[in-house]
């Protein structure tokens, strides 16, 4: 029986490196975010009645040293976590928050600034399933010119979120709430997400089916590839598009980033991307390139950036315009 059982555990071991690996979900990753390798100790344990036979011991280690090579490379997790640019999207369980402030200078405009909130409470006695949501509005008619004027004109929406189901690879959810003040725009919207690994690239594709009274019916379709080049560098492709019904046409954004690990405190981004609409066919319209330098600066909730830009835009007949902007952001948790 002994032998039958090294045969197997051989066998195993190589056919290991072909077959495809279950998926990662966000869950998994926050619970290794402290130390971004998997101790080996978690592989070596089950060796140790069998570390005799020296075939056996080297398909060991290479198992290990592979599984090790794929725990240590930059999570994506990470990366959100760290910018915290998707925290009422994101599938992570825990009560979230995210308060901002952000300034905006575009060469020859005057400084604009921004104020932002966020925040995902886990209601008590649901199981996690029962969500309530606080955003504030990102769209541009939030920018003003005066910080005062930026948190008291900001508009928010709130939203119940009832997890549907969840499973491996899939999580669907469903909202309903408010946008703005008075009147008030009620909204529902449902969310299904797909996590998949193709080949070394990790996928998410996300569809959201919404209804708001002023807007009406809409959806979006984004899907987001990441590839780990090593255990400080990770690529990561966005892509999105909006339809809104009585709009009748898309909304079209693209971007592309590397994110480099410069040490446990600071993240640089380079990035860049574009954007358009469908309206007279697929054409755009708007450019950007930068590189987005985030730092913690105090504890581990803290946050400064600083992020450098040019832009091209069809409005300014595609002239070349620096931008700087600045941020100072917390990031509360409770998991």
């Amino acid at each position: 029986m002994r032998y039958w059982l090294l045969l197997t555990i051989l066998w195993i071991a190589p056919v290991y490196s072909w077959w495809p690996q279950p998926v990662l979900l966000p869950e998994d990753a926050a619970a290794r975010l402290p130390d971004m390798a998997a101790p080996p100790e978690t592989v070596a344990e089950p060796q140790q009645t069998l570390a005799a036979d020296g075939s056996l011991e080297s398909s060991r280690a290479w198992l290990a040293g592979y599984l090790n090579s794929v725990s240590g490379s930059l999570d994506s997790f990470f990366v959100d976590a760290f910018f915290g640019d998707d925290l009422i999207g994101d599938d992570v369980s825990g009560t979230r928050g995210k308060i901002s402030m952000a300034t905006r200078k575009v060469s020859g405009d005057a400084l604009e600034f921004k104020f932002g909130v966020s925040v995902k409470l886990d209601l008590p006695n649901t199981n996690d399933r029962l969500k309530l949501l606080i955003e504030s509005d990102e769209e541009d008619d939030g920018v003003q010119q005066n910080f005062l004027d930026s948190v008291d004109n900001t508009s928010y929406s709130t939203a119940l979120r009832f997890l549907v189901n969840e499973r491996a690879a899939w999580r669907t959810d469903f909202d309903v709430g408010i946008r703005g003040g008075l009147p008030f725009n009620p909204f529902s919207r449902f969310r299904a997400r797909r996590y998949a690994y193709l080949s070394e690239w990790e996928m998410r594709a996300t569809q959201t089916l919404y209804y708001f009274r002023d807007d009406g019916w809409g959806e979006d379709t984004e899907l987001r590839l990441d590839y780990p080049l090593n255990t400080e560098k990770l690529f990561r492709i966005n892509t999105r598009a909006r339809y809104l019904l009585d709009n009748r046409f898309f909304d079209l954004n693209y971007d592309l980033a590397l994110y480099h690990e410069l040490g446990p405190h600071s993240v640089l981004a380079y990035n860049a991307g574009a954007s358009g609409d469908s309206a007279q066919g697929a054409t755009f319209y708007s450019y950007y390139a930068g590189v987005r330098y985030r730092r913690q600066v105090y504890r581990d909730w803290m946050f400064f950036e600083i992020a450098p830009q040019f832009e091209w835009h069809r409005d300014t007949d595609y002239r070349t315009r620096p931008v700087l902007m600045l941020r100072l952001e917390s990031l509360i948790s409770k998991d």
